[in-house]
């Protein structure tokens, strides 16, 4: 899949994914964190929605194949408290 321009922003979230130690099995970010790695704050959308945190392969590139690409899904995310839970799994796990 080609890079989309609009996903360049998130090629520091999927970097960050691609090495993270396999022997992890679940990570848990404060969404402070994740700007943090990306290096800019997220888009309102992140901090509002629930479907920005899906684990729905899109058409194309986004950022969610951040974490999709890497062997990640969202487990859990809770938007009052600004957190999300990453898992080592597949889509058909997906929140």
């Amino acid at each position: 899949m080609a890079k989309q321009p609009e996903f360049k922003k998130y090629l520091p979230l999927e970097e960050w994914f691609a090495h993270q130690p396999k022997r992890l099995k679940e990570i848990e970010l404060s969404f402070d964190q994740v700007e943090e790695i990306l290096g800019a704050p997220l888009p309102a959308s992140a901090t509002k929605l629930q479907t920005w945190w899906t684990n729905f392969h899109p058409k194309i590139q986004s950022h969610r194949t951040a974490w999709l690409n890497n062997g990640w899904i969202v487990a859990k995310f809770d938007l009052a408290a600004r957190r999300v839970k990453f898992v080592q799994g597949s889509v058909d796990k997906k929140c």
